[in-house]
């Protein structure tokens, strides 16, 4: 039956259309009983949720050694590095700044 539905998906919608690999892994899940569109969460993947506790730790941080890396950071607190690294840009709006002298010969 499925093979079916997925020959007349790809003629009424072309190319674009899923795979059918696609169809057959939704159907299963559907079949399982999974009803839900939300994604699932991973194992492993941790849920932190950026508080201002966890900001303001970060802020501290840095301020006290501006020498400091995302990943120390990320050690220090136990969160991800991608984590620290969207606090401090986007959160707190801190950028990177090279300052170098260098000679000019004419």
């Amino acid at each position: 039956m499925l093979h079916k539905f997925n020959g007349r998906i790809k003629e009424v919608y072309g190319e674009q259309c899923l795979a059918r690999c696609t169809i057959f892994r939704w159907y299963q899940c559907y079949e399982a009983g999974r009803v839900n569109i939300k994604d699932l969460s991973h194992p492993g993947q941790a849920h932190v949720v950026t508080n201002s506790a966890t900001i303001s730790a970060v802020d501290e941080l840095i301020r006290q050694n501006r020498w400091i890396t995302t990943r120390e950071i990320a050690v220090e607190l136990s969160i991800r590095k991608r984590t620290v690294h969207n606090i401090i840009h986007k959160k707190l709006g801190f950028g990177k700044v090279f300052a170098q002298s260098v000679p000019n010969y004419l």
